[in-house]
């Protein structure tokens, strides 16, 4: 879940937290340590590089770890469980009892109240992080991160990224791959599938709208150029109409974007649709701004726009402009053009960017394009804990 700091709410779930992390800290001091380890996952959903490493245990390491997801929503816990996940619950003194007893913890945001853990206890922290950044970070995003393990990052070109601007320490910063991402590389079919829970037939193209959210420009409007949510949509929609096409909008998990009643237009937000990751198998176009999304797109080597707008960025780029590898668009016709062209013949919209694409998938994931990250990750977690 989002902390709202606004929320009273969220502040009892975050005082509570911390409270039973003391305790969970305590508790690993009176009692023996569990025969099998235990790694807790811990981020807002199960979701990206956390589902990812979930299911590869489920797979493969369920015989050699124990594995449960950490919620602090307290609604999203039982949902969750009641798919099957191994779900520990923050607000459960018994689970956060548990959860302190873990050998390892591994997050793909940050730790909110449970600090004591990481301070106050041997317990092994790693960082996976939730997605490829165009947005800049520095040193003190990754306060709490600097003092884990390690961070396990996509590419060398990341790493390096982590230790010249972002503060870490070149050993405790490990290449390993995206886990999210696997599955992309893999070529598998969607699992679960968008176009089977939107009645969308197989041979129709879906484009894909998935703009970053406002950041930390609070006047930032998520349709382009100018445009109004309806004029945008509105015209996409009819581009599509005329190639077989359906328009798909997607929101981020900190924007809200109203359902207008357009033709040939759905929306799929996070809440009805979790996996961006199965999403954007079922996607055959991206049209996007500065999210991270476009970076998981590329490992399916697909037609990708760019929107040519300001960035919401209050420090600048980690990778800059130059890192997009799709056609950018500067105004709404030409937006309009580039599409034509992707629907009208993806392939040859490829081949003019195909040297583009090769370049910054080798930068951005580096040798990892086997989709075996998740297994990586285990077998390297495996080898820290033995130390």
């Amino acid at each position: 879940m989002k902390i709202d700091k606004g929320n009273p709410e969220h502040w009892l779930l975050l005082v509570r937290q911390g409270i039973y992390s003391l305790l969970a800290v305590l508790w690993r001091w009176l009692t023996p340590t569990p025969a099998r380890p235990l790694v807790v996952l811990y981020g807002h959903q199960l979701s990206g590089n956390l589902k990812a490493l979930y299911e590869e245990w489920q797979d493969n390491r369920a015989d050699e770890f124990d594995c449960a997801f950490l919620s602090l929503d307290p609604a999203y816990g039982p949902q969750l469980a009641a798919t099957g996940v191994n779900v520990l619950r923050c607000g459960v003194l018994t689970d956060m009892l548990r959860a302190g007893r873990a050998s390892a913890l591994v997050s793909d945001h940050g730790l909110h109240a449970m600090s004591p853990l990481l301070y106050l206890t041997g317990m092994c922290f790693v960082d996976v992080w939730h997605g490829i950044p165009f947005k800049g970070f520095t040193p003190a995003t990754f306060r709490v991160h600097h003092r884990y393990r390690e961070a396990w990052v996509s590419s060398p070109l990341l790493k390096t990224l982590y230790v010249d601007r972002f503060g870490f320490r070149a050993d405790r910063v490990q290449a390993l791959g995206y886990a999210r991402v696997d599955k992309l590389f893999r070529g598998e079919p969607p699992e679960p599938s968008y176009r089977r829970q939107a009645a969308i037939d197989a041979n129709t193209p879906l484009v894909l709208y998935a703009p970053t959210w406002k950041q930390e420009d609070s006047e930032r409007d998520l349709f382009p150029f100018g445009e109004s949510q309806e004029a945008f949509l509105a015209r996409l929609s009819t581009m599509c109409r005329g190639h077989g096409a359906l328009l798909v909008v997607r929101s981020h998990l900190n924007a809200s974007i109203s359902e207008l009643d357009l033709d040939n237009v759905l929306y799929c937000p996070m809440s009805e649709f979790a996996d961006a990751e199965s999403l954007l198998q079922d996607t055959d176009i991206l049209i996007c701004d500065w999210s991270s999304i476009s970076f998981d797109f590329l490992a399916l080597a697909r037609p990708a726009i760019f929107l040519d707008v300001e960035p919401p960025f209050a420090n600048g780029f980690s990778l800059g402009p130059e890192y997009r590898f799709g056609h950018v668009a500067t105004d709404m016709d030409d937006l309009c053009r580039a599409l034509a062209r992707a629907l009208a013949d993806p392939a040859n919209y490829m081949s003019q960017m195909e040297e583009r694409y090769r370049e910054i998938t080798a930068a951005v994931y580096g040798e990892s394009v086997d989709g075996q990250s998740a297994a990586r990750q285990w077998r390297r977690l495996s080898e820290l804990l033995r130390r």
